[in-house]
């Protein structure tokens, strides 16, 4: 089968992103044709490579345009462009909306399958919930959801071929050192609804009982926090990292005690995954997404984004170390029966065939 997996920001860094990769890596050793077609960014982004399999697509209006389809969600990239790059394609895979219209209208033209991955967010800004968005998730021939909470959401708004795939940890071997005694490890995007303000208000709460805790935090920070750098922790206690290498990370995983990132927005949360393989406890933000992906009480917790919880949840974890590590343990037995990336590409070669199934009856009719 040929495949075509279109991501506007198609980089080595975030979660859609490395989502992307992985799948064009699994499905490549299921047997597939695998191409990735993103955007030519205006200026450099980590993780940005050119490479035999990946197509970067100049937009309208040169770097100005890259510019803007960059940060807002617009479509700039031209219908020629996108029917060229996806010729001959029996399936053509959007990943979160970007380029959704446009890549729709391509593949209708072409007679490839069209398959979205929208990863919706409801209540957050252009979280895909949109009369337009709901239309185009009906006339899609797959739709693929992460989470069944997320599949339900689908039905529920009358959207048919749902699929559920999950996602698999992108985490480079652990090295071998030794485990911190209480360190809390934060991995991603540093804005407001991924709590890392609350975290950092927690800090705070926790080094009162607590003095040796150490926090960890890495990732791109927020917009704001470049315009106004007098927002930077001031505590040696609190340790920012900006994007930094797979290596990098996985140690850091590896010394750290607890993983805490507790989201007021997230369609599944792949950090949570790489944290449990490391063998730590997780506290996750108390949405209905993450109560199905975290079991309560099991492999982690969940909070309110909110500094006083988030305190609380450290501190429990800290005083019993023999129930956060017995967290760990389960969370990584999951991930290993569950949640592998050759796993979820079988299940995404189940969507894409149903897909291309439903495309040859609509040409049919």
């Amino acid at each position: 089968m040929r495949v075509v997996i279109a991501k506007k920001t198609l980089s080595t860094v975030g979660g859609s992103e490395t989502f992307a990769r992985a799948l064009d890596r699994e499905l490549r050793a299921l047997g597939h044709d695998v191409a990735l077609v993103g955007m030519r960014p205006a200026w450099f982004r980590p993780g940005i490579a050119d490479d035999a399999r990946s197509t970067f697509l100049d937009v309208r209006f040169g770097r100005l345009g890259a510019a803007i389809d960059g940060l807002l969600p617009t479509t700039l990239v031209r219908d020629q462009d996108l029917r060229r790059v996806i010729s001959g394609a029996d399936v053509v895979h959007s990943l979160a909306r970007e380029w959704a219209g446009a890549l729709e209208r391509a593949a209708r033209a072409e007679g490839a399958a069209f398959v979205e991955t929208p990863l919706v967010h409801p209540g957050q800004p252009f979280s895909g919930d949109t009369a337009s968005d709901l239309a185009r998730y009906r006339r899609a021939d797959a739709v693929i959801a992460l989470t069944n909470w997320e599949a339900t959401w689908y039905r529920e708004r009358g959207v048919s071929h749902v699929h559920v795939t999950g996602v698999g940890p992108n985490l480079v071997d652990l090295p071998e050192v030794a485990r911190e005694p209480a360190t809390i490890l934060f991995v991603g995007r540093k804005e407001v609804y991924k709590g890392y303000y609350s975290l950092r208000r927690a800090a705070r709460m926790v080094w009162r009982e607590r003095a040796d805790a150490r926090f960890v935090a890495i990732g791109q920070p927020a917009w704001f926090a470049q315009i106004w750098p007098i927002l930077a922790m001031r505590d040696p206690r609190w340790v920012d990292h900006d994007v930094v290498s797979e290596r990098v990370k996985a140690e850091a995983l590896a010394r750290a005690t607890i993983f805490a990132m507790p989201s007021d927005h997230e369609t599944f949360g792949h950090t949570y995954l790489e944290a449990w393989l490391a063998g730590l406890p997780v506290i996750a933000g108390d949405i209905a997404p993450l109560r199905e992906v975290v079991r309560e009480g099991v492999d982690g917790l969940h909070v309110r984004n909110e500094p006083r919880p988030i305190a609380d949840a450290v501190l429990a974890l800290l005083r019993d170390p023999e129930r956060a590590r017995w967290m760990g343990v389960q969370g990584r037995a999951r991930v290993l029966r569950e949640f592998t990336w050759p796993a979820v590409a079988k299940r995404t070669e189940a969507a894409y065939a149903a897909a291309v199934a439903n495309a040859g009856l609509r040409a049919r009719r």
